[in-house]
């Protein structure tokens, strides 16, 4: 973790160093393009720590949920459309039953949740297509998140949610904390569902979740 901040740390701190020099006069196009890198980087930075901060209330059981009514298919066909964006490299499909329901939830926890499956399909699988399916299942609404990357070895699947575990070939290749995938399942289970790895795809990674349409109160009334 201390690695994964020192990183963007260290490479805005060298190119803010790079255009303060004032042996060089630097041309529009290079110090655009160092301001990108320092803006990409913060943002970067500002994700980790909040991912940090999120882990530690969640393990603290610190974070509250304001639960409202959620339509789930437009936040994930927003989110969707957003993440399309991000990588030339992806196709972003989304099939959802008819019957899909609006559920009760924190809209909040939920984008954090469905944004935090898509990019770790965009950034484990080089390319392909990203699908999302939902559909109803008796009182839960189920959604699904499938990439086309090199999926999970079963080494690993029982320990994927674990807080902080990456796996050897994820820690050499890509950057990351260990965290998005710990933070999906607590906010799974903080609104009484379940979250898993689906073993029978073979053809990438799939990622499941379900969660109660109503709430308990709800429910009882």
């Amino acid at each position: 973790i201390s690695h994964e901040l020192k990183t963007p740390i260290a490479l805005i701190k060298g190119y803010a160093n790079t255009l303060r020099r004032e042996d060089v006069e630097w041309d529009k196009t290079m110090i655009s393009e160092s301001l990108q890198v320092i803006e990409e980087e913060a943002d970067h930075l500002t994700a980790m720590v909040e991912d940090l901060l999120d882990a530690t209330k969640l393990q603290s059981g610190g974070i509250t949920l304001h639960k409202t009514e959620v339509d789930l298919a437009a936040r994930i066909n927003d989110l969707s459309k957003r993440f399309a964006l991000q990588s030339e490299k992806h196709q972003i499909e989304v099939d959802l039953s008819e019957d899909f329901p609006i559920i009760i939830a924190d809209e909040t926890r939920i984008n954090q949740l469905v944004s935090n499956l898509l990019t770790n399909a965009i950034k484990y699988s080089e390319g392909g297509t990203i699908k999302i399916d939902g559909k109803k299942v008796d009182e839960l609404v189920q959604v699904c998140v499938t990439d086309q990357g090199k999926g999970f070895d079963p080494i690993d699947v029982p320990h994927v949610f674990d807080r902080f575990y990456r796996s050897d070939n994820a820690a050499r290749t890509t950057k990351g904390t260990g965290l998005g995938l710990y933070l999906c399942q607590s906010i799974v289970k903080a609104h009484g569902g379940r979250i898993w790895v689906d073993e029978t795809y073979h053809s990438g990674a799939r990622i499941c979740f379900t969660l109660p349409i109503k709430t308990e109160s709800q429910l009882i009334l």
